[in-house]
Order: structure tokens, then sequence, then C-alpha cells
């Protein structure tokens, strides 16, 4: 029995080295891997989470208290989770130092052009005016089904100028437009342009 078992262990071992890659989290509207939208800023802050910015005035601050960031730089960099009233509410990935490059849920991230983006999620997607960038940049939004989470790639060109691009949104992706950042979470928060305001 013994010499039958070591062959099927053999054929196994390399079955299981394939699924132990190292796959970062991907970017849902419901969450970031095991990070998920509603979870409680105390949790968080057990798992390693701070807010970097925080100081003895803004705990005392009503505004602060409603809506703030954490980060956990180690494990997610460049990712920014909202709170708002003790809650997570939104996730703001953006570029980091570290070289590590995030994605959403259907293989998304940041550098992707515009049609890409839109060959990934097809008809889903509806492009918007960047409410800075005008004709330099765009906003591609997606909606989950129900309409509670939203998920909004921002992009731009690379010199920013925006020169020799329609400004109208109708005007379909553009392959000269790049996905600068991207966020998701609650519709409400996710709409956000200034971060919490």
């Amino acid at each position: 029995m013994k010499a039958l078992f070591r062959p099927a262990t053999l054929l196994l071992a390399p079955l299981l080295l394939l699924g132990a890659t190292d796959e970062k989290p991907r970017l849902a509207f419901q969450g970031l891997g095991s990070i998920e939208i509603g979870t409680s800023e105390a949790v968080l802050q057990k798992r390693g989470f701070s807010d970097p910015y925080r100081s003895a005035h803004s705990q005392a601050d009503e505004e602060y208290a409603a809506c703030h960031y954490l980060s956990n730089e180690t494990e997610y960099p460049g990712v920014h989770f909202m709170i708002n009233e003790g809650r997570l509410v939104r996730i703001d990935i953006g570029e980091n130092d570290a070289g590590i490059m995030l994605k959403s849920l259907s293989g998304a991230s940041i550098g992707m052009t515009e049609t890409e983006i839109v060959s990934l999620y097809g008809d889903w997607i509806k492009i918007d005016r960047h409410p800075y960038l005008d004709a330099a940049g765009s906003y591609l939004i997606l909606d989950s089904s129900d309409g509670r989470y939203k998920m909004i790639f921002e992009t731009a060109t690379s010199d920013g100028s925006g020169e020799q691009l329609s400004s109208k949104p109708s005007g379909g992706p553009n392959a000269n437009k790049r996905v600068t950042d991207f966020r998701a979470g609650l519709a409400g928060p996710a709409n956000y342009i200034e971060g919490c305001s």
C-alpha cells in the first residue's frame, strides 16, 4: 500500500504548488480580499490598520469622526480605506512605491487604457467626464446590479493636456487615456470626488 501512496502524493504535490501562488487580493464591489465593505474600524485597527494623520485634535472633530481614511502600507501599499461613521465604506487603489499592482476582480489595473477597461466590462461601463480634467480624463463607472455598490476608474492622458480628445463622454473609450487610480464601495461614498467630500 505504501508504494501506491507515494506516487499519488508525488502527483498531487505539483498541483498543490500550482494553487499556492502569491496572488494579491482583488478589488470587488464589496471589498478587497478578506477586507469587506461594512467592516468596523475597530476590527481593521486590530488587523494593523491606522491613520497616520490622526491627532488628538482631529479625534474630537465631528467631521473627522464622520469620515476619514485608514491604511496598512505593509500589507496594502497604495490602498486607502474610507471609514464613515465607524465602518468601511470605500476602498481606493492608487500607485505605490513598492511597485505592487493590484487589480479588480475582472483584472483591471492602473495603467490600462480606457479601451482595455471597456473590453473587460463591455456595456456595463458608463463613461463620464472627469470633474477636474475635462477632456484630458474620464470616469469609467461600473454599478452593481442592485445599485448599492459602485466601482470607478479614473483615467487621464499621459501628458494631461487633453488636446485633440473629444470632451463628450459619448465619444467612447479612448486608447490615449489610462487608469490612474480606481475605487469601489457603497455607491454614495464611491461617488465622493475629493475623498471624504
